[in-house]
């Protein structure tokens, strides 16, 4: 079976190179009779020039339009070849004739031998050499045996030796041209071989590459399809990051959390949970499911330790998934949650303690893989960091205006006690007159203003309200004569000027608070420093009466010891 598939080969490769050969010959084939017309034409006008023959030329003129018609019209490869070889044999033997072996009839005949090589074959090239080597074996004969008479060449006669050297001149440029030409047909066979067997091993490498890359597409299609997958995970998980960071409210955002995980990863049931004050119980704050929303109804809680995924999350800090529910020892059988088959919880951690934990569930087995597993979990840090910044952002809003409040409460004291006896209501300039004002201004805008604190404007009215620290403390109006409509340049430079008013008004109550409490603690110290320059019991109670009394505007004093504390320092 080898040796038939090598022979088949074999035959295939020989049959593809003299299918190359024979198509070289083919288009060489028609610029070779271009050269012989282009040549012929020439021997032709030499013959015309050289002979008196009327025989030569005609001859001559005959073989140029036999070739010239073999050029010119449509005859066969094989048709062409054979009659332009014929024609340049013919050629030959007239040279042959004409001018003996002496002449250049040699140069026909070797060129009838190199041409049946080329366009034939080496054999024929051989067939042709042996049609020579007769013809100059008979020419010879006739010439010397007198058959034709030599004396009647244009170059002489020859004798025997000069036959004889033409014809082995001619077997031996033959041979030369005849091996040579073989020996190119080989090694043309031999590198058509070494292609077909190239292409051969090309075309198993380029199989198994076709295979290995039929392998290497499938598991590119796998990779692509795992990282498509992952892709939508971490999508998912920027969308939610994106929807909760907008959101500080702890009692708006959780609920919002377990919505977007849900819609984002399709499960059935989103739930968080946060551990109490005690961190004894996982409370559940937030669900989407409905199963979820019962129980948040009836305040659900597990254990931390004991109940459940969520207890076993919460006490040891480790995810934890059940790819079938049936068969887990942890699960908790929720009967509000009756189609879960799969779940995960997985801690909600925040600078290294446990916070809460993020459970996720579905109705279908083995829903979680390891990179559902790695996707929520960073989701899980997300959210918990999310939750850890809200509780902190609450705590400080209430600190904020607990802060807020007090202060307020203070700038209230502050300008009531700072608020000088003598300003009375304000000041009204009308008229290129400044008077004060002798009773509050009842106008509706002025106390639409006060009340609502927002400036209130019309065409030609503006009323502004004054504030100390956010609150209240007057009010700026401002009517245009003859009710002149106000420009929105005029209404911005009254504002500006009312907002300069406002923080000038505090700038004055803090400096004169400042200075108050600078007054009574330079007064307590001097009260302080006298009292303590004296050691006698009743020297230190004059001063103090004194003092006090000097500091309070000449107020009656009354400092008094109680008797039994009397006796009680002298009994110690």
């Amino acid at each position: 079976m080898s040796n038939l598939q090598n022979i088949t080969e074999q035959t295939t490769q020989l049959a593809a190179s003299n299918t190359l050969i024979k198509g070289w010959r083919e288009r060489f084939a028609a610029p070779l009779m271009v050269s012989a017309l282009i040549v012929g034409l020439f021997v032709l006008t030499s013959a015309f020039l050289a002979t008196d023959n009327i025989a030569t030329k005609i001859f001559y003129v005959v073989a140029y339009l036999f070739l010239l018609a073999i050029t010119v019209f449509p005859f066969a490869y094989n048709t062409r070849i054979i009659v332009f070889l014929v024609s340049v044999f013919a050629m030959g033997i007239n040279e042959l004739i004409s001018y003996g072996i002496l002449g250049d009839g040699l140069i026909f005949f070797f060129g009838t031998v190199v041409v049946a090589t080329m366009m034939f074959s080496p054999r024929a090239g051989i067939i042709t050499l042996s049609g020579t080597v007769l013809t100059f074996f008979g020419m010879g004969y006739a010439f010397t045996t007198g058959i034709i008479d030599a004396s009647s060449t244009s170059i002489g006669t020859a004798n025997i030796g000069d036959w004889f050297s033409a014809t082995l001149a001619v077997i031996l440029l033959s041979v030369i041209v005849i091996t040579g030409f073989q020996r190119l047909q080989s090694e043309l066979n031999e590198s058509t071989r070494q292609t077909d067997l190239a292409l051969s091993k090309v075309e198993e490498e380029r199989n198994k590459l076709d295979e290995r890359v039929k392998l290497r597409t499938a598991d590119l299609d796998l990779t692509i399809k795992n990282s498509e997958r992952r892709a939508r995970q971490f999508e998912a998980i920027s969308q939610v990051v994106r929807v909760i960071s907008s959101i500080q409210d702890l009692d708006l955002l959780l609920p919002r959390i377990t919505q977007v995980i849900s819609e984002k990863f399709n499960t059935y049931h989103t739930g968080i949970f946060l551990l109490d004050n005690d961190r004894e119980f996982a409370v559940l704050r937030a669900a989407n499911s409905e199963g979820g929303k019962r129980m948040l109804a009836r305040d659900h809680k597990l254990q931390v330790g004991h109940t459940g995924l969520v207890g076993f999350v919460t006490a040891t800090g480790r995810a934890r998934i059940a790819l079938d529910v049936g068969s887990d020892a942890v699960y908790f059988d929720n009967p509000d949650l009756p189609d879960t088959r799969s779940e995960i919880t997985l801690p909600l951690r925040y600078a290294g303690q446990i916070i809460g934990a993020l459970d996720v569930q579905s109705t279908q087995s083995g829903a979680f893989s390891t990179d559902d597993v790695e996707a929520l979990t960073t989701l899980a840090d997300q959210v918990a960091a999310t939750i850890n910044n809200s509780l902190e952002f609450n705590r400080a809003r209430r600190s904020l205006a607990e802060a807020q409040s007090a202060f307020n409460e203070f700038t209230s004291d502050s300008w009531k006690v700072m608020r000088p006896k003598a300003l009375g209501l304000g000041y009204q300039y009308a008229e290129s007159k400044l008077m004060p004002l002798e009773q509050p201004l009842a106008d509706v805008n002025v106390q639409k203003a006060i009340s609502s604190d927002q400036t209130i404007a019309s065409d030609s009215h503006l009323a502004i309200p004054i504030r100390l620290r956010g609150q209240v403390v007057g009010v700026m109006n401002l009517q245009t004569r003859k009710d002149r409509k106000l420009s929105s340049d005029e209404a911005e430079i009254a504002i500006a000027v009312a907002e300069r008013l406002s923080l000038a008004i505090e700038t004055a109550v803090l400096l004169q608070s400042t200075q108050h409490r600078a007054d009574i603690e330079r007064v307590t110290t001097n009260i302080t420093t006298k009292i303590n320059s004296s050691t006698r019991f009743d020297t230190i109670l004059q001063t103090a009466a004194q003092e006090l009394s000097r500091a309070l505007g000449g107020s009656e004093v009354i400092v008094q010891i109680e008797p039994a504390s009397i006796e009680l320092g002298m009994a110690r």
